[in-house]
């Protein structure tokens, strides 16, 4: 077997893992991972007739501080399975097809790809904001609001810099008319 030799995302199987900890106290479900395809665009590229290339990944269940990382076991529930029992790590992997985004990292004046986020085999990313309708509906319910907001910090943001007063000079005495007279009106 090869090692993977770009980054990318990619459809893989795990084929080991084990529990690995680090100096810093932080522990980690290491992973070996079979690369079965690549994603190019919005299209999977197969890779069963290649040779076939592995990947490893270590995803943090505990930080150095000892407190559990959160996102890491979301991860291996997610993708694996996993019940958040380490001894089940000492069995075969599950049998099942994960996700996998491999990027670049530099440790130690050397490059190596690695395993940096796992996915269940049919995650599809979320959409990057809201859509067009979503954005309408919004703006018909707070859009006037927003407005209104934005009128009153487009008034108090200052066109330059305020100067910071010096240590002998008194503040500024606010005007009845002055925006800061108003500031005890915020609700918040």
């Amino acid at each position: 077997m090869m090692r993977l030799d770009r980054p990318g995302i990619f459809k893989a199987r795990p084929l080991s893992w084990a529990v690995r900890t680090a100096e810093s106290g932080a522990v980690a479900v290491a992973l070996e991972y079979l690369v079965l395809a690549q994603l190019d665009g919005s299209a999977w590229i197969d890779w069963s007739g290649a040779e076939d290339h592995t990947v490893y990944g270590d995803t943090y269940v505990v930080k150095r501080d000892g407190t559990v990382h959160t996102s890491g076991v979301e991860q291996l529930v997610a993708a694996l399975g996993w019940n958040g029992d380490l001894r089940a790590v000492a069995g075969a992997p599950p049998k099942v097809v994960v996700q996998v985004a491999v990027k670049e990292e530099e440790y130690q004046g050397k490059k190596r790809l690695k395993v940096a986020w796992v996915n269940p085999g049919d995650y599809s990313p979320r959409p990057e904001g809201a859509s067009g309708g979503d954005v309408a509906r919004l703006q018909v319910r707070f859009g006037s609001l927003l407005r209104a907001a934005a009128a009153v910090a487009t008034k108090k943001a200052p066109a330059k810099p305020a100067p910071v007063p010096s240590a002998t000079s008194a503040p500024p005495a606010a005007s009845p008319t002055s925006d800061a007279a108003f500031d005890d009106d915020i609700p918040f």
